[in-house]
């Protein structure tokens, strides 16, 4: 499920915007001066499909209508009457005869719930739950990633247990994604482990079943392949051990088959993790950071190096370049596929080659990914050449 448009009235009752992605393209960028409520929207959309419904209650606006595809579309509005100040969230989906959406489950929140022991918020989201499986399905279709204009830093929550007593830390955000990375390499290289541990102990037997064997052509083929894919994982350190492959002999075809084919499958293991790093790496050091280059390794996640070879501690690295690690980390690491990406001003810190680059770095991460996504943004650089994506919340009114 994707959002199509969002239509917005009277926001800090002010501003009326009417924001469509454009046909077939799957990436928005929301511009405009300070004030006029670009983080908002993006606050706006994570609220709602996170169900956040609270924040709805501070919310300065009139009336929100969101259309989906798939014949949906979701309206949140304020209404003022005898009881005071209500907000109603109304689904709608659209009549095939006439065209025009119909509501089918409307909600009054917090009037409809008692305010006292439980928390009206959870209330709405017990009877939201219970209420219709298909608005659940909804919400639930949406999973959406929020990317911060503060991102360096973050707070965490510790537990002291001499003390008794809660602390909060703040931690840096690009030594933060270090450790998620070795964690990640981890869990790769136990799936690796099982899936040897699965092929070696059937060997035997696959090898009396094969019936399809390579033949010279082929094998050298996959060969070359699997020798080049080798080659990678042992530059990022995440295959230590040298595989040596013997040459082709017909009389051995049959077991240099299952040999090749157990290899390729191992090696397969990786195939996710090897893009994402490749993909990570050739855009941080096609950016010539300064002197220095981005290395790989499972003891340390990420680290760079001088040009002289000397490693340098994250956080020596500038504010513009610890801004596109972390920002390029979040999108190739942490955004899963068929996820809304809400990425708010990409641009900050960065050297203006640096935004220009950024609009088709995003491209090339979409590729695998296939993300909708809408961006917030003062910086004409990152819209690049792309103005046909762009929504200007300082256009005239029609």
């Amino acid at each position: 499920m994707k959002i199509n448009s969002i239509k917005i009235e009277k926001l800090f009752d002010i501003f009326d915007y009417d924001i469509s992605f454009k046909k077939n393209e799957n990436i928005l960028i929301i511009t405009g001066a300070n004030g006029f409520g670009k983080t908002m929207i993006l606050n706006i959309i994570f609220s709602l499909f996170n169900r956040k419904f609270e924040f709805f209650q501070k919310l300065v606006f009139e009336k929100i209508t969101l259309e989906l595809d798939e014949n949906i579309q979701i309206i949140i509005s304020k209404e003022l009457d005898s009881s005071g100040m209500r907000i109603f969230l109304r689904f709608c989906e659209k009549d095939s005869k006439t065209n025009e959406y119909k509501v089918f489950q409307i909600f009054d929140y917090p009037n409809e719930f008692k305010i006292g022991q439980t928390n009206p918020e959870f209330q709405l989201l017990q009877k939201i739950n219970r209420s219709s499986p298909i608005i659940d399905h909804i919400l639930t279709s949406f999973s959406v990633y929020l990317i911060k204009e503060h991102r360096l830093t973050e707070e965490q929550l510790f537990f002291t247990q001499e003390l008794q007593e809660s602390t909060t830390v703040i931690i840096q955000t690009i030594a933060k994604h270090a450790e998620a990375l070795i964690h990640t390499i981890s869990i790769f290289s136990d799936r690796a482990l099982a899936k040897t541990q699965e092929l070696d102990s059937s060997y035997p037997n696959r090898l009396i079943k094969e019936k399809n064997i390579f033949s010279e052509q082929e094998y050298t083929e996959k060969y070359n392949t699997l020798k080049t894919k080798q080659e990678k994982l042992t530059k990022f350190g995440l295959y230590e051990s040298k595989q040596d492959f013997p040459a082709y002999s017909p009389d051995d075809a049959k077991a240099l088959t299952v040999y090749l084919k157990d290899f390729e499958m191992k090696l397969g293991v990786f195939d996710e993790l090897l893009e994402n790093l490749e993909l990570f790496t050739d855009i941080l050091n096609k950016r010539r950071f300064t002197f220095k280059s981005i290395n790989i390794n499972r003891i340390k996640g990420f680290y760079f190096t001088t040009n002289q070879g000397k490693e340098l501690e994250l956080t020596q690295l500038s504010s513009g370049e610890q801004h596109e690690v972390v920002l390029l980390y979040e999108l190739i690491f942490n955004v899963k596929s068929n996820v809304l990406v809400l990425i708010d001003e990409p641009e900050i810190s960065l050297h203006i080659t640096w935004q220009k680059e950024f609009l088709n770095d995003l491209l090339k991460i979409n590729n695998i990914n296939k993300n909708q996504i809408i961006i917030a943004t003062h910086a004409p650089a990152i819209i690049n050449d792309r103005w046909d994506l762009v929504y200007n919340l300082e256009q005239p009114k029609k």
